[in-house]
């Protein structure tokens, strides 16, 4: 394949117990550059890159974070019980995230209820953001690391932040939905997405006193079946796109607060999206293991597919650029 971009994209992907890292620029039968497996037999649940796409963390049902250098290099685990997590807890993680200034710490959250800031310097729990009453499904930091959102499966949507550890606010999505997807905006530090299993979309404004859903910023039941991915373009933040079972890439424009395009997929539903850091790329995964490129600039059209796993693409993948 051939791009026309300035540097190109490298993906990190997980599938079961696999992670997997991809140079989809070269065009070989096979251009995983990277494969790795935590914990054998264990579903990996959420892959991210650092802020200097160095470094790919992953963290499932095995209960740990583990980190890997881009180069295949292992920077070992951080462990989550214990003496090291600060609490007897052992829970299995459905989410992380690095914060974005720096890559010493990481958040994460799962079946234990609770959010948790890691220091991984000193490879410890330093921070607890309690109020959830249900699996924690996605936590992230805002783009200026001041706050962190929240969501679990009873549709609960918390605002924390991060200076305090206070709860700045706690939203309940509209129609009560469970919650699967969130992400921040990288531009406007008070927008937030989140959607779940109704197929409803909703973009949240925190810096009015008391949060709620933006006039421009909800579309009920727009998916057919549960939303698999929510994200934010990382150029624009008037533009966001979702991904769902029901095979349909949808695209929209908070400024007409119109649904810009619908692509669908007759292959296989999705189960993943990221953008790459430009902003013109999306990554779509889908349950039959195939990865998905867009160009999302007008109608979102696929221009290769990447067979990455015999398996569902079941955790967000990461695009990103190597010389970011």
């Amino acid at each position: 394949m051939n791009f026309a971009y300035p540097s190109m994209p490298l993906l990190a992907a997980a599938g079961g117990d696999t992670v997997k890292l991809f140079d989809i620029s070269v065009e070989p039968d096979d251009p995983c550059t990277l494969s790795y497996t935590p914990s054998p037999g264990h579903q990996v649940n959420s892959v991210k890159w650092n802020h200097t796409n160095m470094v790919v963390a992953s963290a499932g049902d095995d209960k740990k974070i583990s980190l890997w250098r881009k180069n295949g290099k292992s920077m070992g685990t951080v462990p989550l019980t214990g003496r090291d997590s600060g609490d007897n807890v052992e829970e299995s993680l459905f989410s992380i995230n690095f914060s974005n200034k720096g890559s010493r710490y990481i958040c994460s959250g799962g079946s234990g209820q609770i959010v948790k800031i890691w220091d991984l310097q000193r490879k410890r729990c330093i921070k607890w953001l309690r109020g959830h009453t249900d699996t924690i499904t996605g936590a992230m930091y805002n783009c200026k690391d001041e706050h962190l959102a929240s969501i679990s499966l009873n549709g609960d949507l918390i605002i924390h932040n991060l200076a305090s550890g206070a709860r700045a606010a706690e939203l309940k999505d509209p129609n009560g939905q469970v919650l699967r997807v969130l992400d921040y905006s990288r531009i406007s530090r008070h927008l937030v997405a989140t959607a779940g299993d109704d197929g409803s979309i909703h973009v949240w404004d925190t810096t009015v006193r008391s949060p709620k859903v933006t006039p421009q910023g909800s579309w009920l039941k727009q998916h057919s079946a549960p939303t698999a991915g929510v994200s934010f373009s990382p150029s624009n933040d008037k533009m966001i796109a979702s991904v769902g079972l029901d095979k349909k890439l949808y695209t929209f424009d908070l400024v007409s607060k119109k649904v810009s395009s619908c692509t669908p997929y007759d292959e296989a539903p999705f189960s993943s999206l990221a953008f790459r850091d430009d902003g013109i790329v999306l990554a779509a995964g889908t349950s039959s293991g195939r990865v998905v490129f867009y160009d999302v600039r007008g109608k979102p059209q696929p221009f290769t597919v990447l067979r990455a796993f015999g398996n569902s693409v079941l955790c967000r993948t990461a695009v990103v650029s190597l010389d970011s």
